[in-house]
């Protein structure tokens, strides 16, 4: 008996990952399972989307699987531009398989998926007739499965018996049928879909379908709507659609896929069909039929049609140099090129084109950066050079693209620096793009761009953020072919963990406490968190359900969740961009989006930017806006101790010498609070180590200060400081790593030296480095022979090259980029000269962008640091330190922080303070703020509440807005602290009041304090209701809920003899201390959250999270079980208390929390803290020996007195030093007793001897205590 061999498949209706949360299937295991199966192509056919098209293009071709390009599609029942609930089918469309034919069928399915989210995206991206009709070349198209709008009619026939239904399904198909007709060679292009895995619908509407394949005489096709790879992966499956709807697995009314709908092998697939042969068959037909290709070869280049002068640039020797420079660029005008607009265009001169007015921006460039005078031959080699090889490349467009739009940010003050390699430019620097000369410090251009590869480079540039938003914009209306890039936010380990926790059904906190379980650490995994971490491997080892949770999160571990917008790349193109790569919309974002993620875009041929939003250069921005708006310009110029002309303007900062001694002073003192890049805590310690003397200093800092390089970094200090020697390894290595005292800390010093010693090229030195990072070990060893017989050309023995080499791999794993690291510096030197000579512009500008994007306690401690902040005009024997920072003013403040001047004192860049901006006051609200300063600006200050509510524009000023004005202080000016409680009770009548006067007023009454003929009246004549003042306590917590903290004060200022007495130190001071010593600290309870223990040996038992503050700064804190249960009575937000405890590490964050383990009102600080009292008995001129020494004895007396007294509540007993102030000398005596130093006790001690300045407490150092285990949960 013979036995028949199995009829082949193709699997032509099947999901991925992108149907985010709906299919399972990845694409790698997915193509194996084909494999495995025999079979010898598959389609790819996700909902809606085209998002996973070319990496399974890509994947498939590479392991033997013919990839189909295909799309699960949305049809909209009518229009697709229809907004509104339809009446004839799903708002959502129904479903329609398209699969590519050839590559017109390709370039119509990208059409089409494009078009559906950019003109017809309502709840699901939709196509319609209309763009089906006009895109339908090249495609076949598949129509039956359940969501079809086939099956929407036949399955209304089938329950209704109502012969109109199946007069619909005919029309339906027969439209399908004559939009998708047969091809070229006759072929069908139109099939109806059986499918077979027990639904009921589908199953009773099959036969229907059958019959009306017969009917019209079209042909049948039969699939398997696979969304996971095997029948074993339906649990997990559920799961994903579980976390994708919100639901739980125990939810009866949730929409649950039949577990049939995996990757079935042929045989199941001809069990299943066997009765229709022709729909088994016909899968492979169409496979045949289709072939397509997406093409990775076009380059997609921009070019650009540019309008230049004639003539070569030349300097006058007398004009400012960057404003000559500015005046040079406007000469050039660049316009964008249309591959369909300017189709008749010679490509190859418009090329050309580009390449002469680049070349015409380096020439002004070079004189701009190094004076007529200034360039060298190596200089105008390495122009030359780079110049030559952009052209090679065809990007000399590209560059003057992004020149083009840097420039134009820049006109409108809007900074704006290329990062990353591409500050290791020559072409990039004489543009401006960055502000490092590759020359002076050793950047490459191969870092950059392989000049021998075709592959495009890109160019990151980083903007002002408050203007990034313009320059896309900008970039967008001007070159018209443009979109931001997509990107794939994946469930990583403890997001998976979180996701499936809830689907299972367990509490929130529950989940949250296993996520959390997982180390803090980037792109960790499940894998590696159970080998790391004692903690989760033991919950997992001993908890079912946690392990039932974890195992299934692993499975779902990296999938596909949801779509984003990448924070900052965009690419540009000639040509409209659904001809190149398909475009979405992504939840939102309006504007047009890649559904290809970067890399893959780069694939195609697209060059990519990458706008990045730096705050730190809107910092610079305003800073130089507050200095030129607050100070003259001959008071600019003498900040820096130069007359008007002699150097560069104080405020270019593409120019000002990198080499400043007061400058690098800051970074040697660690001053850097507010500066680039150098603000923590370990790097400061690193700044006064090394005590940098130049800019490249501060370039290794950088890129010494990661994980990795740290172990080297003892190692250049003492090499910097003579400490240890330099040793000499070979001259060529020795010229490489001489600024850096031999020790090779950049990814270009590897290149220089592989280059340089071992003969090879630089892009192949680079290719190495990213080889070593990568451990691809065929393409080290191929390089590390071809390196020892050059280095043995040079000299170096066989085992010093190879010891050498060992080296190289050591160090070029984990050296930096020094283009990068450089740009950075600069950057971080640049706040650095601002801080320096304009210190209260730069803090003022430091303070409006923090605050804006930060919490309150994370920029609070800002204006701790202000009070540290040194004048340029500092010295030890004359100090100048502390920028004072005002609550607002309603007649001084703008919107955000500015800077004010006293009006006795000239302005000048040693003076003055900061006002804090009306817009920050919560509540005040934007239109009333901007409103109130407009008319303070035209009309003159504010004289009273009255005066406000009469003048501020109509419909602005509410009773909110002036409570929380009054509140936050800003009337204090005009009726004082005290009053603002009666300003309060006043603020409805003058608003009453106010709104009557601009009535009168328009009908032409007259106002109340001026107003056309009107005399002015007294403003006396009103007078606030006799309200009793708020408390100080009151008020400044009016204060912090209005402004985020206290400014005229704070709750911790009566306690300050207290804390002085007996704290360790401020929350500031914190990052000089060690971790674990024993600290105290003043302060006030910010915020709680008290939290039952859920499990482990203290289960419900309490511990409080906490948020601790004082006068500069907050920080996190946690009080454990044990000494909660002891002083959890204490924890009342605003309460101000000492609290004792040790610094640890926060394993959410990272970053420092305090851990604490005791709790002490202030007004017990006396009677628990005290370790001794010292008392002074002095003998007055004049004063008999009887009555001192009957003075002493009555002291004595008191004390003894008081050390037999009962020790309760746990005081703690103080010693007690007597000094006696006789005529010759000090006697000290120490007393038998010990005491606790009461109120009472200190109030008679402090009469008896004359003073409180005879009576001083002096605290206990805090001791380390036994410590609990940290509660588990």
């Amino acid at each position: 008996m013979s036995t028949a061999t199995t009829p082949q498949f193709t699997h032509l209706h099947l999901h991925s990952e992108y149907s985010l949360l709906d299919g399972a299937n990845r694409i790698k295991p997915l193509l194996k399972r084909v494999a495995d199966l025999g079979m010898t192509s598959v389609a790819l056919t996700d909902h809606g989307n085209l998002f996973g098209a070319a990496e399974f293009f890509t994947a498939a071709n590479k392991v033997g699987i013919k990839p189909i390009l295909g799309i699960e599609a949305y049809v909209a029942p009518e229009q697709r531009t229809m907004r509104a609930k339809s009446k004839v089918g799903p708002d959502g469309g129904f479903h329609l398989v398209l699969l590519a034919r050839n590559d017109e069928g390709w370039g119509n399915l990208v059409k089409l998926s494009s078009d559906a989210y950019l003109k017809g995206f309502y709840h699901k991206p939709r196509m319609d007739r209309e763009t089906l009709a006009q895109w339908s070349g090249g495609l076949i198209a598949i129509n039956g499965h359940l969501g079809s709008s086939l099956a929407h009619h036949l399955v209304q026939f089938e329950q209704t018996g109502d012969d109109k239904y199946w007069k619909a399904a005919i029309k339906e198909a027969r439209w399908h049928a004559e939009v998708f007709g047969p091809d070229e060679h006759g072929e069908p292009c139109f099939f109806v879909e059986l499918q077979r895995m027990d639904i009921d619908k589908q199953d009773a509407i099959n036969p229907l379908l059958i019959k009306l394949a017969d009917e019209l005489d079209l042909p049948l096709v039969c699939d398997n709507d696979a969304h996971f790879l095997t029948a074993d992966d339906h649990n997990t499956h559920d799961t994903l659609c579980c976390i994708s709807m919100g639901r739980t697995k125990e939810d009866p009314k949730r929409l649950t896929y039949p577990p049939d709908l995996y990757v079935k092998s042929a045989k199941e697939m001809v069990e299943l069909f066997g009765d229709v042969p022709e729909a088994i068959e016909n899968t492979n037909r169409i496979a045949e039929r289709c072939e397509t290709t997406i093409d990775f070869a076009t380059s997609h280049a921009p070019v650009v049609r540019v309008t230049a002068p004639s003539e070569s640039p030349t300097w006058d020797g007398i004009s400012d140099l960057t404003e000559w420079f500015k005046a040079w660029c406007t000469r050039i005008e660049l316009h964008p090129f249309d591959a369909e607009r300017d189709a008749g265009a010679d490509r190859i001169a418009l090329e050309a084109e580009c390449d002469r007015a680049l070349r015409l921006l380096a020439e002004a460039g070079l004189i701009w950066r190094y004076g007529s005078d200034g360039v060298t031959d190596e200089i105008r080699a390495r122009c030359e050079r780079e110049l030559s090889i952009l052209s090679e490349k065809r990007i000399s467009a590209y560059f003057l693209i992004c020149w083009d739009f840097v420039n134009w940010a820049r006109q409108r003050g809007i900074p704006a620096s290329a990062r990353g390699s591409g500050v290791g430019t020559m072409v990039g620097y004489v543009l401006g793009l960055s502000n490092a000369c590759p020359v002076t410090f050793g950047l490459l251009f191969e870092r950059f761009t392989d000049p021998d590869r075709d592959e495009y480079p890109d160019i990151d540039v980083d903007i002002c953020q408050n203007g990034r938003g313009e320059v896309i914009q900008y970039v967008r209306e001007k070159y018209g072919h443009v979109a931001q890039i997509i990107t794939f936010g994946r469930l990583k380990a403890r997001a998976a963990i979180k996701d499936v926790s809830r689907v299972m059904g367990l509490e929130p906190v529950e989940g949250q406490r296993l996520s959390n379980l997982v180390p803090p650490e980037l792109n960790i995994t499940i894998a590696q968190a159970r080998e790391s971490s004692t903690d989760f491997k033991e919950e997992y080892e001993k908890n079912p359900m946690s392990r039932r949770v974890i195992d299934e999160a692993e499975k779902l571990e990296g999938h596909a969740r949801h779509a984003g917008v990448h924070a900052a790349g965009v690419v540009v193109a000639t040509q409209p961009l659904d001809t190149i790569v398909p475009l979405c919309r992504v939840s939102g974002n309006d504007e047009a989006v890649t559904q290809w993620d970067g890399p893959t875009c780069e694939r195609v041929g697209l060059l990519k930017m990458d706008f990045l939003g730096l705050r730190t250069l809107s910092t610079l921005e305003l800073s130089r806006e507050l200095v030129e708006v607050t100070l003259d310009e001959s008071e600019i110029w003498a900040a820096v101790g130069h007359a008007p002309g002699d150097g560069p303007y104080p405020l270019d900062l593409d120019r000002v010498p990198w080499d400043n001694q007061q400058v690098l002073d800051l970074f040697r003192r660690g001053d850097t609070s507010g500066i680039f890049q150098f603000e923590s805590t370990g790097m400061r310690q690193l700044l006064r180590e090394i005590q940098p003397d130049r800019l490249e200093d501060l370039i290794a800092a950088n890129a010494l200060y990661r994980p990795g390089p740290m172990d080297l970094i003892p190692e250049y200090i003492a090499r910097k400081h003579g400490k240890l020697p330099v040793p000499n390894v070979h001259p060529i290595v020795d010229e490489f790593t001489t600024e850096t005292y031999g020790i090779m800390v950049y990814q270009e010093q590897v290149m220089q030296i592989v280059h340089g010693l071992g003969d090879i090229p630089l892009r192949q030195a680079y290719t190495l480095i990213k080889a070593i990072s990568k451990k691809k070990v065929d393409v080290i060893d191929s390089a590390r022979s071809g390196f020892i017989e050059g280095a043995s050309g040079k000299g170096m023995g066989k085992d010093e090259a190879e010891e050498l080499f060992e080296l190289i791999l050591k160090f070029a794993g984990y050296g930096f980029n020094k283009s990068h690291s450089t740009g950075y510096a600069i950057i971080a030197y640049q706040t650095a000269w601002l801080k320096t000579w304009f210190p209260v512009q730069y803090m003022a500008a430091v303070l409006t962008f923090e605050s804006a994007a930060k919490k309150t306690e994370d920029w609070a401690p800002y204006l701790d640091d202000c009070r540290y902040t040194r004048f340029s005009d500092h010295a030890d024997s004359k100090p100048d330190i502390g920028i004072e920072v005002r609550g607002p003013d309603i007649n001084e403040s703008r919107h955000r922080f500015t800077v004010v001047h006293d009006e006795h004192l000239s302005p000048s860049s040693l003076n003055g303070a900061i006002r804090f901006g009306l817009g920050g006051i919560k509540g005040a609200g934007k239109n009333a703020v901007e409103g109130l300063i407009a008319e303070r600006d035209a009309n003159g200050p504010f004289l009273s509440i009255w005066d406000i509510c009469e003048r501020a524009p109509s419909g602005t000023v509410n009773r909110a807005t002036m409570e929380a004005l009054i509140k936050a202080g800003a009337l204090d000016s005009i009726h004082s602290m005290s009053k603002r409680a009666s300003m309060v009770g006043e603020a409805e009548s003058a608003l009453r009041a106010g709104q009557k006067l601009k009535k009168d007023a328009d009908s032409g009454q007259g106002q109340l304090f001026g107003g056309g003929d009107a005399p002015k009246e007294d403003p006396e004549q009103f007078a606030l209701p006799d309200v009793p003042p708020w408390s100080e306590r009151e008020a400044l917590a009016y204060e912090r809920e209005l402004l985020g903290f206290h400014v005229s004060g704070h709750p911790i200022d009566e306690y300050d003899a207290v804390f002085k007495t007996y704290c360790s130190c401020s929350i500031s001071q914190l990052d000089n201390m060690p971790m674990g010593r024993q600290i105290r600290l003043g302060v006030m309870i910010a915020s709680t959250r008290i939290v039952t223990i859920q499990r482990g040996q203290n289960a419900g038992q309490r511990m409080a999270m906490l948020s601790l503050q004082d006068r500069g700064a907050s920080i996190d804190a946690v009080m454990f079980s044990d000494h909660f249960a002891r002083d959890g009575e204490m924890i009342v937000n605003d309460a101000v208390v000492i609290a004792e405890g040790h610094l640890d590490i926060n394993n959410r964050s990272g970053g420092q929390q305090f851990i604490v383990e005791r709790l002490v009102r202030p007004s017990e600080a006396a009677k628990f803290l005290t370790e001794r009292i010292e008392l002074r008995v002095p003998f007055k001129d004049g004063e008999s020996q009887q009555a001192a020494g009957e003075r002493l004895r009555m002291t004595a007396g008191v004390i003894k007195q008081a050390g037999g007294s009962q020790i309760a509540d746990g005081a703690h007993p103080a010693n007690v030093v007597l000094h006696l102030d006789l005529p010759e000398q000090v006697v000290t005596l120490k007393s038998e007793f010990r005491v606790v130093p009461h109120d009472e006790l200190v109030r008679q001690l402090t009469k008896m001897l004359g003073g409180s300045q005879q009576v001083q407490l002096v605290g206990s150092i805090p001791q380390a205590r036994a410590r609990g285990r940290k509660a588990k949960g």
